[in-house]
């Protein structure tokens, strides 16, 4: 009886494990066969993805084909904006995230427009602007090539303020909107600087700031609490001539001749004003509404700029024409570095100048080259090494000077045989800083101590965790002092001057760009289009065409600009204070190395 129960045990038991296993491998069989469907039909979806991505792209040519975009009018006016920063330089990458008109390029389209008698006029849709003063000035010059071929410059803001403003001014007329919400913000100037020493010394950080040159104030608001005499002195006399220019302009441009004006503005009469204000003095000349001012003005075929040129580009059979002569510009803007630094946006390596002047220097039919700089400074090594290859280039280089051409940017500039700058440009700067961080206090503060094994003079110069003794400092001082007579030495070798003339426009001291040619650190007053065609009659070049150097941007440039390494390593829980002090890429490059870099000059109204 035992026996039969134990084994009616162990058949059930068995049947359990049976039935165990059949349910396991129906399981597994459903798997296999839900992945094998996942596949099947990931393939599936790929493969309708590629036919539909085939059909589509059909499809939109042969819409291209059949849908042409309708022919220009007879007479139409263009609207333009200009809210978004020109770079100069002309980028390409494979995403075409910065694939917008370069200055130049819209110098260009501007001529054609010119020539084109269809083209009635332009509208200019104004809210802030990208353009830098220098921008500014260069268009002001085509926007008078535009009227004197009797285009109409309308100019339509629904709020002004100095920097609009002053792009404002090439209009015919300028209008606002009949709304008390259309305000402006017209002033004098004001610029403002913030100085951390107050926060260092609450945080125990600190730093030692090295300058040759009295008015090389780059880096005091690092180890002061308020501006230095020499700063506010130079900076004084700068924004004092911008701000006369700008009213002389306005005065001038509108016709305004009440004594009183300037007055007007210093005591904020124009600021947080209504249209019907900024009318009675002259500011604008008309207050309605846009769909009514078009009205008024009887422009009844209005396209925006982009479509004027798509549609052009539809009448134009396209050949490519190789003219004997070229001229080659290429562009300079940005943060001078010595290396591929992805945390700056905007810079000049030595490496891709150079590489761009050899290639321009070897073509046969590239007769002349013109470099245009925009640049506050950088590394005083990288700008030397580029000073060193402009002269190198035998064939005649020319230097339009942009927005800025400062410290650094102008120490490369100083190497071509003739300097073009704009009235503002910022220019000079010629001095040298070397800039070392201090966190001995807060190392400190921190209860770390640091035990010493050495063995020689300045082993450890550039360690943050130790104050600077004095002979450590008169170390870094005299280098920093050989570095600014070689400065001086290659100014004055590039401009054909004796060391000591330079040395009175010297001690980081920053000039406009009409300054600067009265002491002799310009040649010409002038935009990027006057070097050009200034070089052109130079070289007796009849027929020429301009090519301009393209950048071409890397994907892998791309992923360490958006998602950089560093970020990454910020985010780990797992960070020492040896991390925290421990020098990177960026820091080298700005700190611990003597740096030709100009003041920031930048206006806040």
């Amino acid at each position: 009886m035992e026996n039969n129960i134990n084994e009616e045990v162990v058949e059930k038991q068995e049947e359990k494990k049976l039935s165990k296993r059949r349910k396991g491998k129906k399981f597994f069989k459903k798997i296999k066969n839900l992945i094998k469907f996942l596949l099947v039909e990931l393939f599936k979806s790929m493969f309708r993805l590629i036919i539909l991505g085939l059909a589509i792209f059909v499809i939109s040519k042969l819409i291209k084909i059949d849908n042409r975009k309708p022919a220009i009018p007879e007479k139409v006016y263009l609207e333009i904006s200009l809210d978004n920063k020109v770079l100069e330089n002309k980028i390409k990458n494979p995403f075409d995230i910065d694939n917008k008109i370069n200055f130049y390029g819209l110098l260009n389209k501007l001529d054609k427009i010119e020539k084109d008698k269809r083209v009635q006029g332009i509208v200019l849709k104004l809210g802030n602007t990208g353009l830098n003063r220098a921008q500014i000035e260069e268009l002001k010059e085509k926007a008078s090539e535009l009227k004197e071929k009797d285009k109409k410059i309308y100019v339509y803001s629904e709020g002004l303020d100095n920097h609009n403003y002053n792009l404002a001014l090439i209009g015919n007329e300028i209008i606002m909107p009949n709304n008390k919400w259309a305000h402006s913000y017209i002033s004098g100037y004001s610029a403002r600087y913030p100085y951390y020493k107050n926060l260092g010394d609450k945080l125990f950080i600190g730093a030692n700031v090295i300058h040759i040159g009295d008015y090389k104030s780059f880096g005091e608001t690092y180890v002061s609490s308020e501006m230095s005499q020499e700063f506010r002195e130079n900076t004084t006399r700068l924004l004092d001539k911008l701000y006369n220019n700008y009213i002389s302009n306005i005065k001038e441009t509108r016709g305004i001749k009440d004594e009183k004006f300037n007055e007007k503005i210093l005591n904020g009469e124009f600021v947080m004003v209504t249209p019907e204000i900024l009318k009675e003095n002259k500011i604008i000349d008309e207050i309605m509404y846009y769909e009514e001012f078009l009205e008024k003005r009887e422009i009844k075929e209005l396209i925006t700029i982009d479509d004027y040129f798509q549609r052009l580009a539809e009448e134009i059979d396209y050949k490519i024409i190789e003219n004997k002569d070229k001229i080659a510009v290429i562009y300079a803007e940005g943060s001078i570095t010595s290396g591929d630094n992805p945390q700056i946006e905007n810079k000049i390596e030595p490496d891709v100048i150079k590489d761009k002047l050899l290639k321009a220097d070897k073509l046969a039919n590239v007769k002349g080259i013109v470099l245009r700089i925009n640049s506050p400074g950088g590394s005083a090594l990288a700008s030397d090494i580029i000073y060193e290859a402009i002269r190198k280039v035998e064939k005649p280089v020319y230097i339009s000077m942009g927005g800025a051409a400062a410290s650094g940017g102008y120490y490369i500039a100083s190497a071509g045989d003739k300097i073009y700058a704009n009235k503002e440009t910022i220019t000079g700067s010629i001095g040298v800083v070397s800039i070392i961080p201090d966190v001995s206090k807060l190392v400190e503060k921190m209860g770390i101590n640091y035990e010493e094994i050495t063995n020689g003079k300045f082993t450890n110069l550039y360690d943050i965790t130790k104050p600077l003794s004095k002979e450590e400092r008169d170390k870094i001082y005299y280098s920093s002092l050989e570095g600014y007579e070689e400065f001086i030495s290659k100014v004055a070798l590039g401009r054909n001057m004796k060391i000591e003339d330079v040395q009175k426009i010297a001690q980081g001291k920053v000039w406009l760009g009409e300054e600067a040619k009265e002491i002799g650190l310009v040649d010409e007053i002038g935009g990027l289009e006057k070097t050009i065609s200034d070089l052109a009659k130079d070289l007796e070049l009849k027929d020429y065409t301009v090519i301009e150097s393209l950048e071409s941007r890397k994907l892998e440039e791309i992923f360490r600009k958006f998602l950089p390494k560093y970020i990454f390593s910020k985010l780990s829980l797992n960070i020492g204070v040896e991390k925290i002090l421990q020098k990177d890429e960026f820091l080298e490059e700005f700190f611990y190395k003597p740096v030709v870099y100009a003041p920031n000059l930048e206006i806040y109204y």
